[in-house]
Formats: structure tokens, sequence, C-alpha cells
């Protein structure tokens, strides 16, 4: 009774059932679409979000972010260039970096592969080529002449383990003999692979930087150019510019599609679940109308009794938004306690995705601005399903509504 006229009877009508229980039964079910419509919005996206990241970090960590160079891909003395960008708050290191095409000659299989050469002492601590390494592989390889690092895919397609020989052939440091142009190569000792959970394992081997220089026939201190690590790889294109004679590969150039099928997807996905939300959206405003058509004997009546035509708007528009609130709050809550007990759930259905997911649970990332997004637009789309059957319930007139009463 200390409850205010309009959310009383907003509430009271949203409550009640009349003769016409369909336009109920329809509003009930609308407020379930929006409640399952804003749960899968919720936990696709943050799925989403999760293998977005999962795979930005996995293969963006092991591929350069950006390599300066020249045109003729080859600098007399990376390291001079080094200082150019310790001061960029964006780049996190830097260092001479060795990349050509490679061939692997394994016991009875030959392969593809990208060679890098590397300086791991040079490397980030956290970088995913060294975490990913196995057993001693590091201390084997940076001690050992001509070791090689594999990624596992190659390793196996190679059917090679820890100790083994391998040829390593390249085009880029060929010779012209009597015979004919000779390829550049060596035999490399296997001394450990990494595992990356990416399609760069079955592309990658590592060598060190001087033995890659050595079989590319690089002169002294040359290299391919200088790899920077970035904070964060999306920014590649706001380093400031370089001096002349100089050029940045990044890695769109070779990944970038990659990350734009990706987002595609999630935005595709994002769009179908939303159209879930539009539909209910919609039962609700047919609901409404309905109700408005069956109450216009108790519109009028109300009108009568001084309740003006802004007020019955108002008192249509909370019943209208309360199924779509109800909606709203709890397919978040639903949506937050999916994604915080996923692995739980999938398990108790008997559904197995790990060995998609790369690990032993599936990515879940929430992002605060796209969860109030989400949250926001439903009501705000709900509230709008609402105002055209308020509008029309104020223009009821007493008069005529009550004519045949």
């Amino acid at each position: 009774m200390f409850q205010p006229l309009i959310l009383m009877l907003g509430l009271r009508y949203a409550g009640a059932r009349g003769r016409r229980s369909f336009a109920s039964f329809v509003s009930c079910f609308s407020t379930i679409g929006i409640l399952l419509g804003v749960a899968a919005l919720i936990l696709v996206s943050a799925v989403m979000n999760g293998f977005e990241q999962q795979l930005k970090d996995r293969l963006l960590g092991v591929i350069p972010h950006a390599l300066v160079t020249n045109d003729q891909r080859r600098l007399a003395d990376p390291g001079q260039y080094a200082p150019l960008f310790a001061d960029q708050p964006r780049v996190k290191a830097s260092a001479p970096f060795i990349q050509a095409e490679a061939m692997v000659q394994g016991p009875g299989h030959l392969t593809g592969v990208e060679l890098y050469g590397v300086d791991f002492a040079d490397f980030p601590a956290d970088d995913p080529l060294l975490t990913g390494m196995n057993g001693q592989a590091r201390e084997f390889f940076e001690y050992l002449p001509y070791g090689l690092v594999m990624g596992a895919g190659v390793a196996r397609s190679l059917n090679v383990e820890p100790g083994d020989q391998v040829r390593v052939t390249v085009t880029e440091g060929s010779r012209f003999t009597p015979l004919g142009r000779v390829p550049s190569q060596r035999l490399f000792t296997l001394v450990g692979t990494f595992s990356t959970g990416t399609d760069v394992d079955n592309q990658l081997v590592l060598a060190r930087l001087g033995d890659a220089a050595k079989l590319l026939r690089y002169g002294p201190e040359q290299a391919t150019g200088l790899r920077l690590w970035l904070h964060d790889a999306f920014e590649v294109d706001r380093l400031a510019p370089l001096p002349e004679g100089l050029t940045l590969a990044s890695w769109q150039q070779s990944r970038g599609e990659l990350f734009q099928a990706v987002a595609m997807e999630k935005r595709l996905m994002s769009l179908m679940l939303a159209l879930i939300i539009l539909v209910a959206a919609f039962n609700i405003l047919s609901s409404m109308v309905m109700v408005v058509t069956d109450k216009e004997a108790e519109i009028a009546m109300l009108q009568t009794l001084g309740l003006s035509r802004l007020r019955v708007m108002g008192v249509f528009m909370i019943q209208g938004g309360f199924s779509g609130v109800l909606g709203s709050l709890l397919g978040f809550g639903l949506g937050l306690v999916l994604c915080f007990n996923l692995d739980a759930v999938l398990g108790t259905l008997g559904i197995n995705f790990y060995s998609a997911a790369g690990g032993n649970s599936l990515p879940v990332q929430l992002d605060r601005l796209q969860l109030v997004f989400i949250l926001f637009s439903t009501l705000l789309l709900c509230v709008l399903a609402s105002l055209y059957p308020a509008w029309r319930a104020a223009q009821v007139h007493p008069a005529e509504a009550l004519r045949y009463e």
C-alpha cells in the first residue's frame, strides 16, 4: 500500500492472469527467451574471448611481433638499431634474428620448415619458446655445436628423437660450382622439441644464431634483422617511424588473416545470439499489444479517475519492462555461473572439448565492458519494445472504450 501508484499497477498487470491467458503465456516465454539469449551470449562471448586470447598468447608469443630489416633482408649489425626502440614503451625486448625457409631431412622423410636463428640469452624470460621446451633442451642447445630444436609436430613427421641427426638444406646460401648451383646444407643434432599447441609446432625449427649464419653464409655480425617483442602485438602499427632504409615486417603480414577470421566468427556468433534476444523482445511487444487491447476498459476507468495519459503510459512501460528486466538479470546471472563452472557443467553432460582447447580446460575470459554492454543493451531493447504498446494504451479514449460497458 506504500508503493507508488504507477509501480503498483504496472507490477499488478505484469503478474495478472486475465481472461486472455495467451498474452501471459507469450510474455512468460519471452522472459525465458531473453534469459537464455543473454546467458548464451555471455557464455559464447567469454569462450570466444578465451580462445582468441589463447591464440594470441601461444601463436603471437612464438612468431616475431615485428622484424626490423631492409629490402635485402640482411642487416650488417642489427644490434646497432636496438637503441631506437629502447625508449619506446610498447617495445618489450629486441634481439638479432635470422629467418629463412629450409628443408629438413630425417631418416626416411623430408619436410619444409621455417628456420629461426636465435640467441636465447636475449629472449624475455616468459617467451613461450623457452617455457615450451622439454627437458634440458635449452642447455644442450646453447652448448652443443649445431644443435637444433624442433616443433613437436615437425619431429613427429620426421620420426626423430633428441640425439638423432637431421640434414638442414637452405637455398639462400647456395653456391655455384662446375656441377651447377649447390644449396647450402649441414648436419644438425636434434637436442629437444617444444610445444605451443598451435600450428607453429608443425612448421618451426630453431638453431643458434651463429650456426644459422654459417649455414646461410652470412658475414660477421650479419642477421636477417632485429626482432621486436611488444607488450601488445596488436599495437604494432603504433610504433615510431623507422629511419630511411629500414622496413618493418610485422606478424599481420603472415598471420593477420587468421585473427581476422577469428574476429569475424566472433562477431557472427554474437549477431546470431543477439537475434534470439531480438525475437524475444518482439514477443514482449506482441504480448503487450494483446494486454492493452484486453485492458482498454480498465484503462478508460483509470483515466476517468484522474490518471493522466503520461502515467498510463508509465504503467505499461513498467509492465513490459518487468519481463525484460527479469529475463536480463536472470540471464546475466546464469551466464556468469556457467562461465565460472563451464568445465564442471560439460563434464556432467559428458561433453569433452579439451582436445579442441589444447589444454586441460576450455579457455574463458570475461570482459567487463562487454558484459555491461550486453546487459544494458538488452535492457534498452526491452524498454523500447514496451514503448509502442504503452503509447497505444495512453491513446485510449474513455468515452469510446466505455461506450458499450
